[in-house]
């Protein structure tokens, strides 16, 4: 029986796993089954770490979400950014791009992260 146990990138998955375990409970020897309390803790241990999984991914949907209305909503304020050369540019934010999947303040033609915020309003707002 050839079976599978990777998923893409070569590691395991929570399907793989399942299968694993599954696999391994069909060809153990009846005469000396494994301990049924080796099953339930490994069982314990997937649940727990698909959990871990879902929050993780909660928390990066929420924190997205956050991150783009806080962009939609300072459109047509005056930000002070913090640009590549580490000089301050201040301007109107006209509009906000998703690059890479983090929304990007639009400022006079170019784009900034939120994370290059040093103000919001100031001298001319």
């Amino acid at each position: 029986m050839s079976v599978s146990l990777t998923g893409p990138g070569g590691t395991l998955d929570k399907n793989a796993f399942l299968q694993l375990m599954v696999t391994q409970m069909q060809y153990q020897d009846p005469l000396q089954p494994q301990d049924s309390s080796q099953f339930l803790s490994q069982l314990a241990q997937f649940t727990a770490l698909e959990q871990m999984t879902n929050v993780a991914t909660t928390e990066s949907q929420v924190l997205y979400v956050n991150q783009l209305a806080t962009s939609q909503r300072l459109i047509g304020q005056t930000v002070t950014v913090q640009d590549a050369n580490h000089a301050a540019q201040s301007g109107v934010v006209t509009g906000v791009k998703v690059v890479n999947g983090e929304p990007q303040l639009v400022i006079g033609g170019q784009t900034y992260s939120l994370t290059d915020i040093v103000e919001i309003g100031g001298e001319g707002a």
